[in-house]
């Protein structure tokens, strides 16, 4: 059944909002849908979603080019959330009991009450601990709202920079190599690793010294066409779809948080 549902990112920043469905075949992905709609620049505030008839428009006529069964997933900026290390329990525990766990230190984790945060953890597996995310209730129903009121069901909404880090083991960058996506005013980057973002390097080359003065090769794409800066390589996240067919969008670096959103695995 899985085979028959496509699995959307749903990437929205000020000015543009992209989207990319996948469905995975036995021998690789098969691109099924793009989609890319201009927006007001303050579509975002302090990274927030702001609703707008204009993002409603887009939003409502899109949903009627979707399928029945899609799994949609939701870029979420970085800066909007907390992170935390919490060292596994003592005794090995499995669902339900886990989450129990992580709500109760929660806690003591973040300066809000739990009841107040949505609450995601994964295993880290360099540090061997549980990595906690925790995000305010009230900004993640903001997010969501407009998305419902155009009758879409987000599954899951997910941090931009983890979609980049995913998006860099999909396209198995050689070791010292790095990833970095430019914005209108931040960059972000990932190893395969790890990932981070930040809006306080004016130039690659800036940022190359501040975050990754150790690495040989840099792959570059940016969410508006720019020049390629020397010494990079050009990235295109469509190239690691087996199955594709014109028109392909003229600046494919757009879609590269969509398409790390795509790539998520359902289990994940």
């Amino acid at each position: 059944m899985a085979f028959h549902t496509w699995q959307i990112g749903l990437d929205i920043q000020n000015r543009q909002i992209c989207a990319l469905a996948l469905q995975p075949r036995r021998d690789g992905w098969q691109l099924r849908h793009w989609w890319q709609q201009r927006l007001p620049q303050d579509t975002l505030r302090n990274d927030v979603l702001q609703s707008s008839p204009e993002l409603l428009a887009a939003l409502t006529a899109w949903r009627q080019r979707l399928p029945r069964r899609y799994s949609l997933r939701v870029g979420l900026p970085a800066q909007l959330v907390l992170q935390r290390q919490l060292p596994l329990p003592a005794q090995s525990l499995n669902e339900p009991a886990l989450a129990h766990y992580v709500q109760a230190a929660a806690r003591r984790l973040f300066p809000l009450e739990p009841t107040a945060l949505a609450l995601d953890y994964r295993l880290d597996v360099q540090s061997g601990q549980l990595c906690v995310t925790a995000a305010r209730l009230e900004i993640i129903d903001q997010w969501a709202a407009p998305l419902l009121q155009a009758g879409l069901k987000p599954q899951v909404f997910e941090l931009t920079t983890e979609a980049l880090k995913r998006l860099a083991r999909q396209a198995a960058l050689q070791d010292d190599a790095v990833l970095v996506l430019q914005q209108d005013n931040r960059w972000l980057w990932s190893d395969a690793r790890t990932a981070a973002d930040t809006g306080e390097a004016a130039t690659l080359e800036a940022l190359q010294r501040q975050a990754f003065p150790g690495a040989r090769s840099v792959a570059w794409c940016t969410a508006k066409q720019a020049p390629l800066p020397a010494d990079v390589s050009a990235f295109s996240p469509f190239d690691l779809f087996r199955y594709k067919q014109p028109p392909l969008p003229e600046n494919p670096g757009a879609f590269a948080l969509a398409a790390g959103l795509a790539l998520r695995d359902g289990d994940e």
